[in-house]
């Protein structure tokens, strides 16, 4: 069905023998003196810059070893204040974040203070409870002659929780 086929000739080479010098196509076509195939533009750009020109831009004819490293040291020191200007930058928002943390401790710290520890207050109805005690030493068998003592602290007791719930937690809600 087709035309004739085109042999070809394959050879099968076993790994790196030595004394073999292998050939690229192009060196190949360079000496039959054919035409080389034009190089891509897709490839990759070369790595070495312009030949007549440095990295920033000014021709090497013109910078001399002094003036290069005049160059050099001047991009130097515009990369060291750039990073110095960063770091001042960043230490500076630590030491407001350091602060801020801290009021922020001190104030968590008061509320819970004023919450949480007891405070030191006077006993109430001290008077009246002495009164009861003195009572029940004065009377160890008949402990009903202090009923009234008794009642009276009793009551005196209820007024001050009474007091305190009103105003220390009614304030608070």
């Amino acid at each position: 069905m087709g035309g004739s086929q085109s042999t070809r000739k394959v050879t099968l080479e076993q790994g790196d023998m030595e004394g073999v010098v292998k050939v690229s196509a192009s060196v190949v076509k360079r000496m039959r003196g054919e035409p080389e195939d034009e190089p891509s533009s897709t490839g990759a750009p070369p790595l070495e810059p312009e030949a007549g020109r440095s990295r920033d831009g000014i021709p090497r004819e013109t910078l001399l070893p002094h003036e290069q490293k005049a160059v050099l040291h001047e991009a130097i020191q515009e990369r060291d204040r750039y990073w110095q200007d960063k770091l001042q930058s960043v230490e500076e928002k630590n030491a407001q974040l350091n602060q801020l943390t801290v009021e922020q401790f001190h104030k968590a710290a008061e509320e819970v203070e004023a919450k949480f520890i007891k405070q030191h207050y006077k006993p109430v109805c001290q008077d009246l409870q002495e009164a009861v005690m003195t009572c029940y030493i004065e009377n160890p068998k008949q402990t009903l002659n202090c009923a009234q003592q008794t009642k009276a602290f009793t009551s005196c007791v209820e007024n001050a929780r009474l007091h305190s719930l009103r105003t220390g937690l009614g304030q608070q809600a």
